[in-house]
């Protein structure tokens, strides 16, 4: 499990914080908000949970039935703004500011290049259909024949590694960046049963889940298929969407922050789409406010912006940033060196 998605991580963040400040935190187990005393300032954070229900990933402030996780504290309830809610507003804002995303093309224009298809609103990578080489008439297929066809629309598929940055006004403390995860063959196993092999699965099948469709579609991008016998050392992605590895996830205590590991032009296009988001956000909050940003880092080093995130959850290396901001605290690095994991009896 992700560092960012261990609950415990969140309670040694705030530990950590309190310890070090000699600051009262109290967690209300009714409604689980957290009360942070200093001095004789004293703030309310807010709870938010990942509901999963018949299948569909959403947000909550409370822990209902179906919630199978934990995203963080924050000092104000969910929020929303335009930017967020629709991909091409989005775009339209990041083109208008001097940021890269990708092109996009009417219904009307010939797609001469590898592409997706996405709808202008959706999370958690189910708003998006492909890849399609350059050619193909996707919209055509039956899975797109549905009422929300009409709002679909084609954007360029850049290869890469995925970027999610965190920012808290406008600072990136925190980012992941992820190379697709991929399958090697062997010259004698059929690409299934590579994938089933990555996900250690027991009866060696590849499940016939969701995600299916969209492993499908990668292969047929690179010219596979789930039956093909790829050659020795031959390297095959078998997905492109943030956070699907696909195999066992080892539950992580130490921060997983990669901000470190970018070059210095692709630190400062991080730095900048930070800043311009956030002057346009404080126009109409006035504060600062919590956001996540999906892109993808190019071979030449280039980073793409597809869509933002007004209320994602929140990694535990965010808490000394916002405390900072709530406490008018001495403001820590903007990448927050990892606390030492404490023992909690």
């Amino acid at each position: 499990m992700s560092y960012i998605a261990v609950t415990l991580n969140h309670f040694r963040a705030l530990q950590e914080w309190a310890a070090s400040r000699q600051a009262d935190v109290r967690l209300d187990m009714k409604t689980f908000k957290v009360e942070v005393q200093h001095g004789r300032a004293r703030f309310n954070l807010h709870p938010q949970f990942l509901n999963t229900t018949g299948g569909t990933l959403s947000y909550s402030p409370m822990l209902t039935p179906g919630s199978t996780g934990f995203i963080g504290w924050l000092p104000y309830r969910a929020i929303q703004w335009p930017l967020s809610n629709d991909k091409l507003a989005f775009k339209d804002f990041l083109e208008g500011n001097g940021l890269l995303a990708p092109r996009r093309w009417t219904r009307e224009e010939p797609i001469g290049e590898g592409h997706v298809l996405k709808l202008p609103a959706g999370s958690f990578g189910q708003a998006v259909f492909g890849p399609y080489r350059a050619g193909t008439d996707a919209l055509s297929m039956p899975e797109h024949q549905h009422p929300s066809r009409e709002r679909i629309f084609a954007e360029q598929f850049i290869v890469g590694r995925n970027v999610k940055a965190w920012f808290w006004g406008g600072v990136p403390f925190h980012l992941h960046l992820h190379a697709y995860p991929t399958v090697r063959g062997d010259g004698v196993s059929r690409i299934d049963a590579l994938i089933a092999r990555r996900m250690e699965r027991a009866d060696g099948s590849l499940p016939d889940d969701a995600d299916k469709a969209w492993i499908v579609s990668a292969l047929a991008y690179q010219g596979w298929t789930l039956s093909d016998i790829a050659p020795e050392g031959e390297e095959i992605w078998i997905e492109y969407r943030y956070g699907r590895r696909h195999a066992p996830d080892p539950i992580q205590t130490h921060s997983d922050d990669m901000l470190s590991q970018l070059s210095e032009a692709a630190r400062e296009q991080v730095n900048k789409v930070g800043r311009t988001l956030h002057d346009e956000l404080v126009k109409s909050h006035g504060v600062p406010v919590l956001f996540a940003l999906d892109g993808v880092l190019d071979a030449n080093d280039r980073v793409w912006w597809l869509e933002a995130n007004s209320n994602p959850i929140l990694p535990p290396t965010g808490y000394p940033l916002i405390l900072a901001t709530l406490f008018e605290d001495e403001q820590p690095a903007a990448a927050p060196v990892q606390p030492p994991v404490l023992d909690i009896a």
